[in-house]
């Protein structure tokens, strides 16, 4: 499989204990995957061992809007590779299931990685928020499309090239609501892959009252 065609986009904030493995085992996959890390001014040493480990760094410490939406839609406009791959640089997503992702978009204009299990405890609360999120975006899309709040997912540079951009909410953390919201679905060829979402390792997850917000706003527009 020709893999020098494919673009992986991992936005950053912090991931200084997971981010070096993430790149390798992709690199060990995948030897002529372009990587671009763009990250959103991590104050640890995250853009060094990325880089050491061979991604391209988009250095976003100076910008006014934060945000995976924003850090993700940035790196966009510099790709041009027919086919791209988002995934977290925390190891929740498996670089193994890529080579999948990949083959998938042959045939598909997108392909959504789709978490069939969770490994580890996950609180009844968390459990509870995720489902009602994925169900208020369900009804906002009209359309009964799974895991349509995943981090993971793949798609064809053709299916974003006519899309205003500038319309997402760049400051929410659903960079995948975000381009469903703006694509046209009917015509848009869909495809899944199913993986068994694992607990981070290291660091800390972001999600805030700050970014619950921004996601009611992205929901509501």
């Amino acid at each position: 499989m020709d893999d020098s065609d494919v673009t992986i986009i991992i936005p950053t904030l912090n991931e200084q204990g997971n981010i070096g493995k993430v790149i390798h085992d992709l690199k060990q996959l995948h030897p002529n995957i372009k990587v671009y890390v763009t990250d959103d001014g991590s104050s640890d040493q995250t853009q060094a061992i990325a880089r050491r480990a061979g991604a391209i760094i988009i250095d976003r410490t100076q910008r006014r809007v934060k945000g995976i939406t924003a850090s993700v839609v940035e790196v966009l406009q510099q790709v041009n590779t027919k086919k791209i791959v988002v995934m977290d640089g925390d190891l929740q997503h498996p670089p193994e299931k890529v080579q999948e992702m990949i083959r998938a978009l042959d045939d598909a204009d997108l392909v959504i990685a789709v978490r069939e299990k969770v490994i580890g405890p996950w609180g009844f609360f968390r459990k509870l928020e995720s489902k009602i999120a994925t169900g208020l975006v369900k009804v906002r899309l009209r359309k009964n499309i799974q895991d349509p709040l995943s981090g993971f997912f793949g798609f064809r540079k053709e299916l974003v090239l006519n899309l205003n951009l500038q319309k997402f909410e760049m400051c929410c953390f659903k960079i995948l609501f975000n381009l469903l919201k703006n694509i046209d679905l009917p015509k848009t060829r869909f495809t899944y892959v199913y993986y068994y979402f694992d607990i981070r390792k290291n660091g800390k997850s972001k999600l805030g009252a700050k970014q619950v917000y921004h996601f009611i706003r992205n929901l509501l527009t």
